[in-house]
């Protein structure tokens, strides 16, 4: 087992292996930019919302931050963009108009439908160069990641 806690180094990021796999990971597949998915140049914040949106008939402002794990602030701005692109209408919601409803237009869930089927392709693929013993580890290692950040964040 590796102590992730610190590899001898002095700088003020940790220097352990839990850091090094997340850049690499972050670096290899880009994710802090915005990509071309089936046509359409999306972030990874607007293909997570794509994604929750296509899966609901509509989302709050607030379901779709909670689904997210973004500030309320953050998906207004992301909804906005996705309306200013013609992929998502807001509408009040007519039974607490303090709220706005989220909702797919036809020419988003097109987007979407696209967008995650080159994703499905793509998974697929990845999935694909990896042994079954190291796409075993990667689940029961990435849900423990999961775990572990939601209980920190909890503050349990």
């Amino acid at each position: 087992m590796h102590d992730t806690t610190h590899d001898g180094a002095t700088g003020v990021f940790p220097d352990d292996w839990i850091r090094r796999l997340l850049r690499g990971l972050v670096r290899a597949s880009g994710l802090l930019e915005t990509h071309n998915h089936a046509g359409s140049r999306l972030s990874m914040s607007e293909v997570f919302a794509l994604a929750e949106l296509s899966d609901s008939d509509s989302l709050s402002q607030q379901d779709l931050a909670e689904r997210l794990g973004l500030e309320k602030s953050t998906v207004s701005r992301l909804a906005g963009n996705l309306e200013r692109r013609g992929w998502l209408s807001r509408e009040r919601d007519p039974a607490n108009r303090r709220y706005y409803r989220l909702r797919l237009t036809v020419r988003g869930r097109d987007v979407a439908r696209r967008t995650g089927g080159h994703f499905h392709v793509y998974h697929a693929a990845l999935l694909r160069e990896l042994t079954p013993a190291e796409r075993a580890g990667l689940e029961v290692g990435l849900a423990g990641l999961i775990r572990a950040l939601e209980t920190i964040e909890s503050g349990h």
